[in-house]
C-alpha cells in the first residue's frame, strides 16, 4: 500500500465515538430554578443532563443509568449508630488485648447491632432486601 492510499482511507470510528454527543444547549436560569432541576434529577436518579433529555425528548438516552435513591437521613442515622457499635467493639478488643475474656453477651449484642446496621445502610442506599 502506498502512502497516498493509506492517507485516503477513513479512520474507523468505534461505537462510543459514534454515539458521542457533540451538541450543547445553553439555558439561562435562576439559582432557584437550577436547584429545583438538580433536585428533581436526583429524585429521578438521573444526572441533570439525562433528566433534561428525558423531560424534553421522553427518553434519557441509551447510556443513562438511574442511580439508586439514597435516603440521606437514614444513612446519617445509620452512620451515628455504626460509630456507637465501633466504640463497643473497640472496648471488647481492649479487654481482649489486656488479657481479659470477652463477655459473650456483649459480643452477641455487638454482632446483632452490626448486622442490623448493615441492613439499614443497604436500605438507605436502595439495596435493601
Amino acid at each position: 500500500m502506498t502512502e497516498s492510499e493509506a492517507g485516503d482511507r477513513k479512520k474507523k470510528t468505534h461505537g462510543s465515538n459514534q454515539r458521542q454527543r457533540t451538541k450543547t444547549a445553553m439555558v439561562r436560569m435562576t439559582p432557584e430554578e437550577s436547584a429545583a432541576i438538580t433536585e428533581r434529577a436526583q429524585n429521578a436518579g438521573l444526572s441533570t443532563a439525562a433528566y433534561l433529555r428525558a423531560c424534553a425528548l421522553g427518553d434519557s438516552g441509551p447510556r443513562a443509568k438511574r442511580a439508586l435513591p439514597i435516603n440521606r437521613a437514614l444513612l446519617s442515622e445509620a452512620l451515628a449508630d455504626l460509630n456507637r457499635v465501633g466504640n463497643n467493639l473497640n472496648q471488647i478488643a481492649k479487654q481482649l488485648n489486656s488479657g481479659g475474656h470477652p463477655d459473650p453477651a456483649a459480643l452477641t449484642t455487638a454482632r446483632a447491632e452490626l448486622m442490623g446496621l448493615i441492613e439499614a445502610i443497604l436500605g438507605a442506599l436502595g439495596r435493601g432486601s
